[in-house]
């Protein structure tokens, strides 16, 4: 579990649900999904990453890496989109999305971890190849203040492929694509069944995956060869939830390079 020991005090104070996110991140909008299923009372703190609000000495003082999301529950702070998934769910049992039985437990992690370690090979790479690094645009001074506040080898590396200007290395793209297709064959075969990702039931790993699709949707990504993944998407994106803590966000999105034109709601994938 990803508690840590903020750097800024500040946030030591705050007393019941606090979250650091931003509108369009899937990895922000999963937790905002499950707070929203769970039916919490949260305060947001919304990061503008047009306005580059997560490139201050503030920010890192609370997340380490910079990114969104960051969870504050009675002042114990909680990094990574997926540990805060179990987090909320430890702390607020019901209602519960890990009903399913103890023999799939081993599996909804298993999804979890797959969604946390493709996150930057996969996930965020094809991303900003296909659209964060035109809408986000770093200037030269934004840029090396990013580089002193960033203490991450990996976050430092991935930024620095598209900084100036730069397009990713093909052959980043090309293997950013080649573990996507080989994640989605897995999930398209999972719910194969007309179900979940784990089980019979909604659980913590559709919450986890279904807004990835989103942000695959919004880069153009090709789901056409998934059948499965597309009726699963669609029944999702469907629930009020997920249209609050999903698409309504990305509704209020804002970038230096105009406001995201790219914004899948339901049966996008179709």
């Amino acid at each position: 579990m990803s508690v840590i020991t903020p750097i800024n005090k500040t946030v030591l104070d705050h007393k019941g649900l606090h979250l650091y996110h931003t509108a369009r991140s899937n990895c922000a909008a999963r937790v905002r999904l499950l707070l929203e299923e769970k039916k919490l009372d949260w305060v947001g703190h919304h990061i503008d990453l047009g306005k580059k609000e997560n490139i201050t000495e503030e920010y890192f003082g609370i997340n380490p890496k910079g990114v969104v999301p960051t969870l504050v529950y009675d002042g114990e702070v909680v990094v990574e989109s997926n540990d805060i998934l179990l987090y909320l769910e430890e702390k607020f049992p019901e209602p519960s999305f890990r009903v399913a039985s103890e023999k799939y437990q081993a599996q909804i992690k298993y999804w979890l971890q797959q969604s946390g370690d493709l996150h930057l090979p996969a996930i965020k790479t094809y991303q900003y190849h296909k659209i964060n690094a035109k809408l986000l645009p770093k200037t030269e001074e934004e840029e090396a203040r990013y580089a002193k506040l960033q203490k991450d080898p990996d976050m430092l590396a991935f930024h620095g492929k598209h900084s100036g200007g730069k397009s990713f290395p093909e052959e980043d793209v090309n293997r950013a694509i080649s573990l996507l297709n080989s994640v989605f064959s897995k999930i398209d075969e999972a719910i194969a069944d007309g179900g979940y990702i784990v089980g019979d039931g909604y659980t913590l790993a559709d919450i986890s995956w279904s807004p990835t699709i989103t942000t695959m949707i919004a880069g153009g990504y090709d789901l056409s060869p998934y059948t499965y993944i597309t009726d699963w998407y669609e029944k999702i994106s469907r629930r009020p939830q997920f249209q609050e803590a999903v698409i309504e966000w990305r509704k209020k999105a804002t970038y230096a390079a105009g406001v995201d034109p790219t914004i899948p709601g339901p049966a996008a994938v179709a």
